[in-house]
């Protein structure tokens, strides 16, 4: 299907970039779209409703800064209400991570999208198949009735099966009567039993570890954070609350990343910051030292970085 299907379809670009707003610009006119522009993330969401648009291209900046939060947020928006969204930006170790946090159908890079830009046509809406008409059913042919003839005498029954002799042997009268019933057991004493598990109870340790899931994105309050080496081996995830656990309380931590996959990690908390004015609006919450991350995260949480910038904690701020 090209583009030239839906000559009705509206497509918003929203691209710092010009070379590559004036190639889209020149392709959506050949093939009859009407194509808006808009320099920059600014109002998005005002932006989409005012166009209505079937297809919204987000062309991100090779780094992008703290404003292209709330476009992305805009754009989850407008994917939830049917609009298709379509994420380009320099290279897809930046685009894939943050077009799954978008909830964007696609993802290209700068230098795809300028060599093919008819790429876009595969996110254009499909028109729905028509239904096959409905086959004529065969009809149902019943077998005519037998013919009626003279009557036929009824097959005789086979006779009746011979009763048992009255007189039952005593090995099967004997296996008749029910079993002898076990002796009542008697009734257990209910203080003795509470004092027990009470006994029990106190024999128990102490929950040395919790359980936590935490999922990290570009509006939550959970971020993660980032010690002298300004890596996430030097640091770990900042959980957002109210109540935070006291340091050195071991935590299992279910962490969501951006893009949609989970890790199961162990962790530790390594400080505690509370709500005060020299805080601001930051939330209060502890930070988790993370053990264990595999390779993989690591380098999905670090292209992360590029949209939200984490945390710099240092020694100093252990209980701030």
């Amino acid at each position: 299907m090209t583009l030239a299907a839906a000559s009705s379809a509206r497509i918003l670009v929203v691209s710092p970039d010009p070379e590559l707003a004036a190639v889209l610009h020149a392709h959506a006119a050949e093939a009859g779209w009407q194509l808006f522009t808009a320099p920059g993330p600014a109002e998005l969401e005002p932006l989409v409703r005012a166009v209505s648009p079937l297809l919204l291209v987000l062309v991100l900046p090779a780094s992008p800064d703290a404003t292209w939060g709330a476009a992305l947020t805009a754009a989850q928006i407008a994917a939830r209400s049917g609009v298709r969204v379509v994420m380009v930006a320099p290279s897809r170790e930046v685009v894939e991570p943050l077009a799954a946090v978008a909830g964007a159908e696609r993802a290209f890079s700068r230098d795809e999208l300028l060599a093919r830009p008819s790429a876009l046509s595969d996110a254009a809406p499909a028109r729905p198949a028509r239904p096959d008409p409905p086959r004529p059913r065969a009809p149902v042919i019943h077998p005519p009735p037998p013919a009626a003839g003279p009557p036929q005498s009824p097959a005789p029954s086979p006779p009746p099966a011979p009763r048992p002799p009255w007189n039952v042997p005593p090995s099967l009268a004997e296996a008749d009567e029910p079993p002898p019933r076990a002796p009542a057991r008697p009734s257990p004493d209910l203080m003795s039993l509470i004092d027990e598990e009470l006994i029990e109870e106190q024999r128990r340790p102490p929950p040395t570890s919790a359980r936590v899931e935490v999922a990290v994105s570009l509006v939550s309050e959970h971020n993660f954070y980032v010690g002298s080496t300004r890596r996430i081996d030097s640091g770990g995830v900042f959980i957002a609350t109210a109540m935070p656990p006291p340091v050195g309380t071991r935590i299992q931590v279910r962490l969501g990343l951006a893009d949609g996959r989970k890790l199961d990690l162990d962790g530790e908390v390594a400080f505690l910051r509370s709500k005060s004015a020299t805080t601001g609006r930051q939330p209060a919450g502890c930070g988790v030292r993370l053990q264990g991350l595999p390779g993989w995260s690591v380098d999905a949480i670090e292209r992360f970085f590029q949209a939200r910038q984490p945390i710099i904690h240092t020694a100093v701020d252990t209980r701030g």
